[in-house]
């Protein structure tokens, strides 16, 4: 049974990242709100990490090719609650990183993430300086538990996704396209 944010205790709507957005407006000339990459990114899918539960040929890496060559700051997360009332779902992140996306989140994969767990993914492309600052930041905002090192914040983030970018972020056409299936319908 699914809960309601009207009768829980968990983020559902309009969260605050004032911290972090002030943070970076004292500090930038041009910066980006936290929400741009934490809901709102460019970039974001399941990933498929449990072997046994692959479909055809796909693997976790045919989840990020979109990835490849690119560089930016990137957040893995775990569903945290949803809510009835709005139609929405709430992610907490457990890890918040910079580099080249594709070969970061797949270490990751290989040497963190458990198989029982599904890893959602999103990533911010941009210049190797500005992700070093933003993964600074964060991790002395928030509190992420797979960040060992630098992470000073006390703060849990929190993502709000609508039902349809919980269930197919941005990639779910490109990764169908890589499988051969010609639909959702054929999965």
């Amino acid at each position: 049974m699914t809960t309601t944010c009207l009768d829980q205790d968990f983020p559902c709507q309009d969260l605050d990242y004032s911290e972090f957005d002030d943070t970076a407006a004292s500090e930038l000339n041009k910066p980006i709100a936290a929400s741009l990459f934490v809901n709102d990114s460019n970039f974001c899918t399941m990933v498929q990490t449990d072997m046994s539960l692959q479909f055809g040929d796909l693997t976790h890496q045919s989840f990020l090719k979109r990835l490849h060559g690119k560089t930016g700051i990137y957040h893995l997360w775990i569903d945290y609650d949803d809510c009835d009332d709005h139609q929405t779902y709430t992610m907490q992140c457990v890890y918040v990183g910079k580099g080249f996306g594709e070969v970061r989140i797949n270490d990751h994969i290989k040497s963190k993430w458990p198989n029982d767990f599904v890893l959602y993914v999103t990533f911010s492309e941009c210049e190797n300086r500005l992700s070093k600052y933003y993964e600074q930041l964060f991790l002395d905002t928030y509190n992420f538990c797979l960040n060992k090192n630098e992470n000073r914040g006390t703060k849990e983030l929190f993502a709000v996704w609508s039902e349809e970018l919980h269930m197919h972020g941005t990639e779910s056409y490109g990764v169908i396209e890589l499988s051969g299936v010609q639909s959702f319908d054929d999965i």
